[in-house]
């Protein structure tokens, strides 16, 4: 009988939330590096020194503005997606929701980046 953690990490549907979450922070601070990155109290930092605050502004968002829920649902639904795609091949199920939940991250992390365009200036 497999222990709850081991069915947990298999599970898709568990994968693709917390795949989503974790990408997050990687790619916020990539764009931050590449791009540009909305920083609260500071506004878009781009730039090898903006990588810092944009973790924590990850954070700040995640938290205070409910980022990680939408992340989360995002890589649920990868999850799902993944699992009526790839089955009965588990090692496909798991390919396809890893790619999808950080796919899922990277829409959000863009749209945060490029927010500006479509609300103005904040």
């Amino acid at each position: 009988m497999q222990s709850k953690r081991a069915m947990a990490t298999h599970n898709p549907i568990m994968r693709g939330p917390l795949t989503s979450i974790v990408a997050t922070f990687p790619l916020a601070a990539l764009c931050a590096f590449v791009f540009r990155f909305p920083v609260p109290f500071m506004g878009y930092m781009s730039g090898a020194d903006a990588v810092g605050p944009a973790l924590w502004a990850v954070v700040f968002y995640g938290v205070l503005f409910g980022g990680f829920v939408v992340q989360g649902l995002l890589g649920w639904l990868g999850g799902l997606a993944a699992e009526r795609w790839g089955a009965p091949d588990r090692l496909s199920v798991a390919r396809l929701t890893m790619c999808l939940g950080i796919m899922a991250s990277a829409i959000g992390v863009f749209t945060l980046s490029i927010l500006d365009k479509f609300i103005g200036p904040w």
